[in-house]
């Protein structure tokens, strides 16, 4: 893996390095904090070097942003600080609901959820049929979104509840709901939302037989960029506030570098230990333990203010190599990047996944980066 050359752009003032950042980050060029400059209200802003040709104008422009320009960019910076929860009513989603919503709190986020509802199975044949078939379809799909509809705003009311019971200041739940296939569904309202995460609920361990994830889970990472939370059913809804050890399993792929940057918003709340692990099967040891090298001294210099430690394991599975890791550390969040060719594929693998899923018990944070 080749560590990317990283320069700065400028020393910015904070509210404008966020302006900058966040313009940057949405059209996929990565963008770091440095360290705070000699100027005490300043920082560094900075970004890969074969990014520059591509995000001069925009640094350009928001340098310089005054009225609605920069009006535009607070509307950006603030639809980062935003949370999407597809649900379906079942127990796995709306714990999902529960964890996103502890976790808006911390971010100052807003919450949406959604459902969406599929028509009954003959639909297509009903149309071709009798008036009063027809009729009798459209009475049935009717109720449908109407029950959707009520379920929808009895969890959002449940949720306000909470808000108000326990004074959270800066967050607010809203909903969607549309008709048609999750999978679609979910991209439609990330495109026009934009949330920063994607919090799911995984199904139990005799509602799903295909992977870790289920279809939609796994369809709603490979579709985008947004990092997507998957919630195991076993998960302690208690343990949240205790959240202080998180796992980054790495296969020394490019992509890291930018899910690492994004991985320190999802960790500076909690104030956790980082571990940042790479299990080594086969191949040349020293091999790996010099991209670990890299990889260390990316983190020494780009997340001072963090507790990371790197380091490598060996071990014949992967799967059971990092279930031991979990285990002996007591990991609270393990979080990867998707890539086909990597322990993604483990994952999907419903004989491996399922052992992982029934046995560790923690939320799977996925950062997109399929080819």
């Amino acid at each position: 893996m080749n560590e990317p050359k990283i320069i700065t752009i400028g020393n910015y003032t904070y509210s404008r390095a966020l302006l900058i950042k966040v313009r940057l980050e949405a059209v996929g060029i990565a963008c770091f904090f440095g360290d705070t400059s000699s100027a005490a209200n300043e920082v560094v802003l900075r970004i890969n070097e074969s990014d520059l040709p591509d995000a001069q104008y925009i640094i350009e422009e928001m340098t310089k942003a005054t009225g609605s320009q920069k009006e535009a960019g607070i509307k950006l910076l603030r639809s980062v600080r935003r949370i999407l929860v597809p649900v379906d009513f079942s127990e796995e989603s709306e714990r999902a609901a529960r964890y996103a919503l502890k976790l808006a709190a911390y971010m100052k986020a807003d919450i949406r959820l959604m459902h969406a509802w599929f028509p009954v199975s003959s639909e297509h044949f009903a149309w071709g049929e009798m008036y009063a078939m027809q009729s009798d379809i459209e009475a049935q799909m009717k109720a449908a979104e109407a029950e959707a509809a009520e379920k929808l705003s009895l969890m959002q009311k449940e949720l306000k509840k909470q808000i108000r019971q326990r004074s959270i200041k800066g967050v607010d739940v809203d909903y969607d709901l549309l008709r048609g296939n999750p999978s679609d569904a979910i991209s439609a309202v990330a495109h026009h939302f934009k949330p920063g995460l994607i919090v799911m609920g995984t199904k139990g361990k005799h509602r799903f037989q295909r992977g870790f994830f289920g279809s939609t889970t796994q369809r709603a990472i490979s579709k985008g960029k947004i990092p997507v939370l998957a919630i195991p059913p076993s998960y302690d809804e208690n343990s949240f506030d205790r959240t202080q050890r998180l796992l980054y399993v790495t296969n020394f792929d490019d992509t890291d570098f930018d899910s690492l940057s994004r991985l320190k918003a999802f960790v500076r709340p909690f104030n956790a230990k980082i571990y940042c692990l790479h299990v080594h099967q086969q191949g040349s040891m020293v091999a790996d333990e010099t991209r670990m090298r890299a990889m260390r001294k990316y983190f020494n210099d780009r997340f001072q203010n963090f507790d990371i430690e790197c380091g490598l394991l060996q071990s014949k599975d992967v799967l059971e190599g990092i279930e031991s890791f979990i285990e002996t550390n007591r990991i609270d969040v393990l979080a990867l990047t998707a890539r086909r060719q990597n322990l993604l594929d483990y994952l999907f693998n419903p004989e491996l996944s399922r052992k992982l899923l029934f046995r560790s018990r923690i939320p799977l944070l996925v950062f997109g980066g399929v080819d």
